[in-house]
């Protein structure tokens, strides 16, 4: 191929005197419209219902200081935040295996997204999507002060 000619293939590098096209660019030129924020998701009963059963599954399981924080105007992660606490390593294993246990054998199953953390860690967070469940031992739950961090949401 001679320098002067244009390389035809579809993945060749651009010459250094031309630019290709930015996103924004062939948005602009195009007469398309970016796309608009999306609107802030409802509260669902599903939702509410899965907030209810996962306080009642600490409470069973003797979670200490509960706390729900309803985050949804106040962050884009997601709707609800449960926080407990946990006495030791071992008790807060079982808080998280036993949410896990009983939220997939409600009707219809409720999965776990993803979990992170361990008991030695001290910290174990399930992720349900409109639900994030924070399983602190006494020690870490007042360190990171995760209330404090979202206080302007409101706590039930």
């Amino acid at each position: 191929m001679k320098p002067s000619q244009p390389d035809s293939r579809p993945n060749a590098p651009t010459p250094p005197d031309r630019k290709r096209p930015t996103r924004t660019t062939r948005a602009k030129n195009s007469g398309v419209a970016p796309a608009a924020a999306k609107p802030p998701r409802k509260k669902t009963t599903t939702q509410l219902k899965l907030v209810q059963a996962i306080r009642a599954i600490l409470e069973d399981k003797q979670g200490d200081n509960i706390v729900t924080l309803n985050v949804g105007k106040v962050s884009n992660v997601t709707d609800y935040m449960i926080l407990c606490t946990g006495r030791n390593p071992p008790h807060l294993g079982s808080l998280a295996d036993e949410v896990m246990t009983q939220l997939r054998k409600l009707t219809p199953p409720v999965a776990c997204y993803r979990r992170a953390g361990s008991p030695l860690s001290q910290w174990i967070v399930l992720d349900y999507l409109d639900v994030v469940v924070h399983l602190f031992t006494a020690e870490l739950r007042e360190f990171y002060a995760l209330e404090q961090l979202w206080k302007d949401a409101p706590t039930s």
